[in-house]
């Protein structure tokens, strides 16, 4: 036997540790570096909003709450805000009454095609916003559809409804059946066991993805350009044409109001919901 052998092993021990920590500080460094290319530029836009200057810069020469004074003042934002507002809102509401069932069947139904089906009704979520928005003007002007508020809400949904799909999915594949066996043991109607036993169970993937949808849908604007129609134009194409043709301070405002809304309805859906409902298979 080898005098050095025993210390063979402690030394590759040492080496495992080093790599171990060197994952770790690597690890460490990417996700401060990611978080801070997501979290400082939206700071920039907060802090920018109360500046005093005449056009969007950095740094901020002065504090002034001018630029939301003005934009709540703007006939043109608040219309263009309303018809966002209701935009998203109808997008929610069909989305969640044609995305729910499908989830439903997606999980509990066998049938030929079901892989196919969860592709197609999944793929928006990995297409570009800017492929789907083009294919919905195609397809509306092969069939001579004029463009207005009810397709722009269609468009919306077949961009958003993944969302809402992929979380009640989620959310319905740990529903416990055994539960749903009890309910009709004790002589629960199907329909009495969906809404006693699995709707409230599936109500937190429902809202996450709800939630989801809503903020997509209002933020959009890779959809909204192709399909709106040209005397409703939502928010985000507004905000677009305020910033191509004049660096409109007013911009930074409305961007920084949408950051709280946004971030608002995400921790009141947190809270309420918990961790679960956002993040389903855990």
């Amino acid at each position: 036997m080898d005098a050095h052998g025993p210390l063979a092993p402690r030394g590759r021990q040492r080496t495992i540790v080093w790599i171990d920590l060197l994952g770790a500080v690597l690890l460490g460094v990417l996700a401060t570096t990611g978080i801070a290319c997501l979290v400082v530029p939206t700071l920039i836009v907060v802090i920018t909003s109360f500046d005093t200057q005449e056009f969007i810069g950095f740094p901020p020469r002065g504090f002034s709450l001018e630029r939301y004074r003005e934009m709540f003042q703007s006939s043109v934002i608040l219309r263009a805000a309303q018809i966002s507002a209701v935009t998203s809102a109808f997008t929610v509401t069909l989305g969640v009454a044609l995305g729910v069932p499908a989830a439903i069947a997606l999980v509990r139904r066998e049938f030929r095609g079901k892989a196919l089906v969860t592709a197609l009704l999944l793929s928006p979520i990995m297409l570009p916003g800017i492929v789907i928005g083009v294919a919905m003007l195609v397809f509306y002007s092969a069939l001579g559809l004029r463009l207005s508020l009810p397709l722009l809400v269609l468009s919306h949904v077949v961009f958003t409804m993944p969302f809402i799909v992929r979380l009640s999915m989620a959310r319905m594949e740990r529903i416990d059946r055994q539960l749903e066996d009890a309910a009709r043991n004790l002589g629960a109607r199907e329909w009495q066991v969906f809404r006693h036993v699995v709707l409230p169970q599936l109500r937190p993937g429902i809202a996450a993805g709800a939630a989801f949808a809503f903020l997509v849908s209002f933020d959009n604007l890779s959809v909204s350009l192709f399909t709106a129609p040209v005397r409703q134009r939502p928010l985000p194409i507004e905000l677009f044409y305020l910033m191509r043709f004049d660096l409109d301070p007013v911009v930074a405002a409305v961007a920084a109001l949408q950051f709280l809304i946004a971030l608002c309805l995400l921790l009141f859906v947190a809270r309420k919901l918990g961790p679960s409902g956002f993040m389903p298979d855990a």
